[in-house]
């Protein structure tokens, strides 16, 4: 898995999704030049509701969503830097 990263997906109507990639970057050099690419993978997203807040996998299965703030710090920051609906992003 590479470097985890979070997104904002939507945010109105008393509901909040943040979606929870992996990011893979990787280069090779020789002595004809260099070849970069990269990838973005889905791991989770994260519900965020008047009632509560869970993750779900991305074949739609209860994710732990404790194990996803050890991985991912800036998780937390997001989870608590708005209330659900209070603005719309998507």
């Amino acid at each position: 898995m590479g470097t985890l990263r979070t997104r904002p997906v939507f945010n109105g109507l008393g509901l909040r999704l943040i979606a929870v990639e992996s990011v893979e970057v990787r280069h090779r050099s020789s002595p004809g030049g260099c070849q970069s690419y990269g990838s973005i993978r889905p791991i989770a997203v994260v519900v965020c509701r008047p009632e509560g807040t869970y993750a779900l996998d991305m074949e739609a299965k209860p994710a732990d969503l404790d194990q996803l703030r050890r991985e991912l710090p800036e998780l937390d920051a997001k989870l608590a830097s708005s209330e659900p609906g209070q603005s719309s992003n998507h």
